[in-house]
């Protein structure tokens, strides 16, 4: 549209016209409002997660207002079809720019909506773990053990392998106990079921103490025990120590490993 047609686009202009288009933009702009609240109603009653509320009211509010300029120009005898095409384009355009973006923001929708994680959750997402922060429009944000934070783009999050360690409420610890061949096995099992006993170890399901293997050096025993999610690390730690002292405290050896070399003076003269 060259600077002719523009001058002859707005001459043509009449109040007869221009009625309906402002009676089309009061109505349009009423009809945007409640719709935005009744979209926010069913953001409310949904279950997805408050960090995708903004981005989906800002979404939803672009699309309304721009069917609502299309409307007006329409009504004013402008040719829409050109107009539609011509965002079409820049919308392309901006697509293909910021690719990278719109992959996370996808990956942000499929987490909210799949739930496989929520924030407080501690879980392992390919090989990184910890403690669920924040799950951003980009972004899943991870407090670790050891104090780092882990910043996991949303498309990487959503096409890994999960593990959430929070969602049963409770976990199992699993210690592996090697000693001596010696030890009778009730002994042992005594010594292990004494260290099971730790104030946050839950007794249902009970503690169990079984022969898993038979070594080269030891027989391992495997201790299981089960504890709230949240208190997986302290019992694990607590109870390890545990281990070693009721070991002790019953003469039960924990054996290094050994290797027996038999010498034969007869083949070294030879």
């Amino acid at each position: 549209m060259d600077l002719a047609s523009i001058k002859k686009f707005f001459a043509s202009l009449t109040l007869q016209k221009l009625v309906p288009v402002i009676l089309i933009v009061v109505i349009g702009l009423l009809l945007v409002k409640l719709l935005l609240k009744l979209f926010d109603r069913v953001l409310e009653r949904s279950r997805l997660e408050r960090t995708m509320f903004s981005f989906l009211r800002a979404a939803m509010r672009a699309l309304l207002y721009t069917i609502l300029v299309l409307v007006a120009a329409s009504s004013l005898g402008v040719d829409v079809t050109s107009l539609v095409a011509i965002l079409s384009v820049v919308s392309l355009a901006i697509s293909l720019a910021v690719q990278n973006a719109l992959s996370n923001v996808v990956g942000s929708v499929t987490l909210l909506t799949t739930h496989p994680f929520h924030v407080g959750d501690f879980v392992e997402i390919g090989s990184d773990s910890g403690t669920v922060e924040e799950i951003s429009v980009s972004y899943t944000k991870l407090a670790t053990v050891d104090g780092k934070r882990i910043y996991i783009p949303n498309s990487d999050a959503a096409s890994a392998r999960i593990c959430n360690y929070s969602v049963e409420g409770r976990r199992r610890v699993d210690l592996y106990i090697g000693v001596s061949y010696d030890a009778p096995a009730e002994k042992v099992r005594e010594a292990l079921l004494a260290a099971a006993q730790h104030p946050k170890a839950l007794q249902d399901p009970a503690p169990l103490v079984v022969l898993n293997n038979y070594q080269d050096s030891s027989i391992q025993y495997l201790l299981m025990l089960w504890t709230a999610s949240g208190d997986y690390l302290d019992v694990r730690f607590a109870v390890n120590e545990a281990v070693k002292r009721e070991l002790d405290a019953r003469g039960i050896a924990i054996p290094y490993p050994q290797l027996d070399v038999h010498f034969d003076p007869q083949k070294r003269n030879t």
